[in-house]
């Protein structure tokens, strides 16, 4: 069993599970963070992110996605290779302009799948993914 430890982050005065990603797309590579979310069903990144890889949102298909305070934002949803903790997935990503709370989130639909566990430690500030 493969396992990997990632330390939460302290972020606004808060302890949060923003973990490491590495998306790809045509040969360019781009790391970045998401706050590893249990509560959302798919990854939403921050447009910028698509711009870095140089991805054409424009053949992409819109979606309209409900956020913490209730309200709706436009998304686009591409297919993109990631990389977590050493572990590759191809995964739908939701990339939008109105992503305004500060991180990129990555949610279960295609990214909590990828692993037989993942381990939320509130108390010791961390989370751990595990796969065979």
């Amino acid at each position: 069993m493969h396992s990997v430890v990632f330390p939460y982050k302290l972020l606004y005065r808060r302890w949060l599970p923003i973990i490491p990603v590495l998306l790809t797309w045509r040969g360019l590579s781009l790391r970045s963070e998401a706050y590893l979310d249990s509560g959302a069903f798919y990854s939403i990144f921050k447009i910028g992110v698509a711009a870095q890889l140089g991805l054409d949102l424009s053949r992409a298909k819109e979606r309209m996605f409900v956020v913490a305070d209730g309200s709706f934002i436009p998304a686009r949803i591409m297919k993109v290779p990631i990389e977590i903790g050493g572990k590759r997935k191809i995964a739908d990503i939701a990339f939008s302009d109105r992503l305004n709370i500060g991180f990129n989130l990555l949610g279960r639909k295609d990214v909590f799948d990828a692993f037989d566990e993942v381990v939320f430690r509130e108390s010791s500030r961390e989370v751990e993914v595990r796969w065979a």
